[in-house]
């Protein structure tokens, strides 16, 4: 009897220890179900078999409509790589009858819209992100892409050549092109091998039948999913779909295919040489891809491993053995398979095997006991923070929808996030380390710099893959001149409706900081951004890069707490403080505010600059700076200040030079973060879950106590008239970044306003607009795949910049060169009054997106008060831009808009 009893008690307290952890468990679950938003999205399935997706967001008058095909590159048969995205492109052209080539980007032009498209592995993605007011002109523009889209050869022709600059692109995209090299290493048997933009031998042979019959076998309704989110009511969404899209016929037969990959035990390695001054390297493993539902388990794990500035990595890397200059983690989310990897620069004279050594050091130690409770909690709060981002972006929304619907068939996936007890995160994650992040089954993909005896092979490889292109390219000319438009010649177009734009409350502390504050309650999220009145260019002119070298060491400590405290304390709370010459920019969650405006005033009053941390920091600048010039894009940007700006602060670099970085001192440093970080002229705009807050009596407790000498004003020189000149730099790259550019005019110009609804026709303005003169030089020319261009770029307190930069290989370079000067001089005497009008309608429908954020929005209060514009400014500006006439605006894109007065620049294989 009394083991019975021995037995029974013992049964009994099992069971109370069970009870009492579940009990727990539920409570912490409750806990998390709390912080999670609340969320729904409303679904509804066509008799064609279509699935509708809508989810209802209101904070500003913008829809986005997307339509998902189940297709992508992983589908495509021998002889068919690259045709997934080569349709993607194809789409746009229309029917060749009553939707034109021109019509759809002329359509999203004259709606005020942006409209683009994205072909992955596993999915194709085309969406319209248009204003309330005409998100149901979308629909019949849909129902005709699912079934009639031509295919037209001319178009073929044109449009190939683009192609064939976009992959050269990649190529120039060092990290990118390795990555590539590495996901057909990894999946030798599987579709994943083959490179989405695919091969140009196969693009060189591609006509209007393969592409048709790759497009009637899968862009049906029964293998597309229509996602809308933003400013709609789900029921008048399925209404417009039953109306447009019903009808469509389905291929009741259609089956998707599924593939197989042989698993191995196995670590594959990928070099690649390039002309760059330092390496990178990333590592790399292969895991469950989106459709396993598991991406939150990977979310928490990049943060905890490299994603943050105490995470094991980077505190290890780059703090403690300065092994790194950089580290992150990422992962690539393919539906069937994912990859996860680790990506680092060596510091100098580090060996890329003694940092792999550290990685998996620290991946055996999570295999064997899991992460830490506090490493975990601190990624658990970030990961959640960053889910907030979440419901400030609807494009963000769709995205994320769209993409998790088509690999797990779970419309309310991306959602149901870190709905799990943070132990059972912990051990997830522990289970897919030891499952996935072997040594073994380690992989590498390494960018080195060329070798010197290798630089002329490299060069050879090139001319012959230009004379490649060209020999086969001459086969395929356009000799058709672009269709005119027929579609949105008959479209009405509303006038933009009336929006209550965002209001700032004005306050002042007592140090006579300026503060703008607007309550949004739409996640429990604020975002702080402080202006200081000096900026990068305040350096002397043999000092460059001092003030950003200065603001890098905020965060290396301070009075009260080391780097590595400060790292901790800031992760823990999810907190993120970033610093650069002229501001600092603060998110966090409501319920820490006051935490993080302390850590803040810490940064702003109390940094120390240890010397022990100052040559690490060093080390990652030269670096950057190395980066820098390595990037054709940025140093391009940077050859054109030079030269418009030169003897003006404008032509500053912010981050310096190889010789002004190695001569800072720490007494220099010191003496730069007396003098510019002060709240002399400094303003503050918060913005976010502030209501239940006390901003003024916070403020005051934290920032209001912010002391500093005043800032003295700039003093800006006259700019000097520019001549025509051609500047080179040569760079080995498969292609040449060419840039016209000349001086304009500063933001409170009379002609600002007049250049601005230009820019709208000129360049891609403020949508983003696919229909504009120089995209219409693409189209019809294929010279080149991206071009922009602006009569305002830059423009503030000074003159902005007339620009128009493209990306052109070597063996089109003339023949671009020549198009666009034509188009530069020529333009203005052109444009039309309906195209003014739409201008107008495109600036004046876009600026609901300065306030798409809590961040924008702050921004926006900012930038009312820096040139002193009234409260109304937003409201009032379709009334401001009606009195500009088109008289006014030629005249004043004659004057600008001269290619006499502007420098050439272009860099590259020169």
């Amino acid at each position: 009897m009394k083991r019975i009893w021995l037995l029974l008690i013992a049964v009994f307290l099992v069971h109370s220890i069970n009870a009492r952890k579940i009990k727990n468990k539920k409570k912490i679950l409750k806990q998390v179900r709390e912080q999670t938003m609340e969320t729904k999205v409303h679904k509804k399935v066509l008799k064609n078999g279509l699935t509708v997706l809508v989810y209802p967001s209101h904070r500003v008058p913008k829809v986005m409509v997307s339509m998902w095909y189940n297709v992508g590159s992983k589908d495509e048969k021998d002889a068919e790589k690259g045709i997934a995205h080569f349709i993607e492109h194809m789409i746009f052209k229309g029917n060749g009858t009553t939707i034109t080539e021109q019509d759809i980007p002329m359509f999203a032009h004259k709606l005020s819209a942006s409209t683009n498209a994205a072909t992955s592995y596993d999915y194709t993605n085309y969406y319209f992100y248009i204003p309330t007011h005409h998100w149901k002109e979308v629909f019949p523009v849909f129902a005709d892409i699912m079934q009639h889209t031509a295919f037209n050869d001319q178009h073929i022709n044109s449009e190939m050549k683009a192609v064939i600059q976009e992959l050269k692109m990649n190529r120039d995209n060092y990290v990118r092109s390795v990555f590539s090299s590495l996901v057909s290493a990894l999946f030798p048997d599987h579709p994943y091998h083959y490179p989405v933009i695919g091969f140009k031998q196969d693009l060189w042979h591609m006509h209007s039948k393969n592409l048709k019959d790759f497009y009637k076998k899968h862009y049906i309704p029964n293998n597309a999913t229509l996602v809308i989110t933003g400013d709609v009511d789900p029921e008048e969404v399925f209404d417009e779909a039953k109306k447009y899209l019903q009808h469509i016929h389905p291929n009741k037969e259609y089956k998707k295919e599924s593939f197989y990959t042989n698993r191995d035990l196995a670590s594959k390695a990928v070099t690649i040489y390039r002309d760059v001054q330092h390496p990178i390297a990333l590592l790399a493993f292969i895991v469950p891809g989106a459709q396993d539902k598991l991406s939150e388990y990977f979310d928490v794990l990049s943060l905890m491993l490299g994603n943050l500035k105490s995470s094991r990595l980077h505190k290890k890397l780059v703090d403690e053995m300065q092994l790194a200059t950089m580290v992150g983690v990422g992962d690539m989310e393919l539906f069937e398979h994912g990859i996860l990897y680790i990506i680092f620069q060596p510091s100098e004279g580090v060996s890329i095997q003694d940092i792999e050594t550290v990685i998996i050091e620290e991946l055996q130690a999570i295999a064997a006991c899991g992460p830490n409770k506090a490493e975990l909690q601190k990624a658990i709060k970030q990961a959640r923070k960053q889910y907030y981002d979440l419901f400030e972006n609807i494009d963000e929304q769709a995205q994320k929808i769209g993409k998790y619907y088509l690999a797990t068939g779970d419309e309310a996936y991306v959602f149901n996030y870190l709905l799990h007890a943070p132990e059972e995160i912990g051990k997830k994650i522990q289970e897919l380390v030891c499952s996935y992040m072997r040594p073994s089954i380690m992989h590498k993909a390494i960018v080195l710099p060329l070798p010197e005896e290798e630089k002329k092979q490299w060069r050879l490889l090139q001319q012959q893959s230009d004379e490649e292109d060209t020999r086969f390219l001459s086969a395929r000319e356009r000799t058709e001149s672009l269709q005119k438009p027929v579609y949105t010649e008959k479209l009405k177009v509303s006038e933009p409706r009336q929006f209550n734009f965002p209001k700032a409350e004005i306050d002042t502390l007592s140090n006579g900081i300026k503060v703008f504050s607007h309550h949004n309650d739409t996640t429990p999220k604020i975002d702080i951004v402080i202006e200081f009145k000096a900026k990068h260019y305040y350096d002397a002119q043999d000092e460059q890069g001092l003030y950003n070298f200065m603001t890098s060491m905020l965060d290396e400590g301070t009075k009260k707490y080391t780097s590595a405290e400060l790292a901790e304390l800031l992760d823990a709370h999810a907190i993120t403080i970033a610093v650069s010459p002229g501001g600092m920019i603060i998110s966090l969650l409501k319920e820490d505010l006051e935490k993080g405006l302390e850590l803040a005033l810490e940064l702003l009053t109390n940094a120390t600059f240890p010397k022990e941390n100052i040559e690490k920091v060093r080390a990652q600048l030269l670096v950057e700076i190395k980066n820098f010039w390595d990037d054709p894009k940025r140093c391009v940007r940077q050859l054109v200040r030079d030269a418009l700006y030169k003897g003006h602060p404008w032509s500053k670099n912010q981050l310096g030079t190889a010789r002004s970085i190695q001569a800072v001192t720490q007494a220099d440093l010191i003496k730069a973060y007396k003098k510019y970080i002060s709240p002399d002229g400094a303003k503050i705009a918060i913005v976010g879950n502030i209501k239940d807050s006390n901003i003024k009596k916070v403020l005051e407790k934290t920032i209001g106590k912010w002391t500093g000498p005043a800032v003295e004003a700039i003093q800006y020189p006259s700019l000097q008239s520019i001549c025509a000149q051609h500047i080179d730099h040569s760079m080995n790259r498969d292609q040449i970044v060419l840039a016209f550019a000349g001086l304009s005019v500063d933001r409170l110009h009379p002609d600002y306003e007049k250049l601005l609804l230009f820019d709208q026709i000129f360049g891609m303005g403020a949508l983003g607009s696919l229909h504009s003169r120089l995209f219409s030089l693409r189209e019809e020319t294929g010279l080149f795949y991206t071009i922009n261009g602006s009569t305002i770029a830059g423009t503030g307190e000074q003159p902005g910049m007339v620009n128009v930069t493209t990306i052109v290989s070597l063996d089109r370079l003339k023949e671009a060169e020549k198009a666009i000067k034509l188009t530069i001089d020529t333009v203005a005497e052109t444009i039309t009054e309906q195209e003014l009008k739409e201008a107008r309608y495109a600036v004046v429908n876009a600026l609901v997106n300065t306030f798409g954020s809590n961040y924008e929005t702050a921004n926006a209060f900012l930038f009312l008060d820096k040139y002193n514009l009234p409260s109304d400014f937003f409201d009032k500006r379709n009334q401001t831009l009606s009195l500009v006439s088109l008289q006014e605006v030629i005249e004043t894109a004659k004057k600008y808009l001269n290619t006499n007065n502007m420098i050439t620049v272009r860099a590259g294989r020169i």
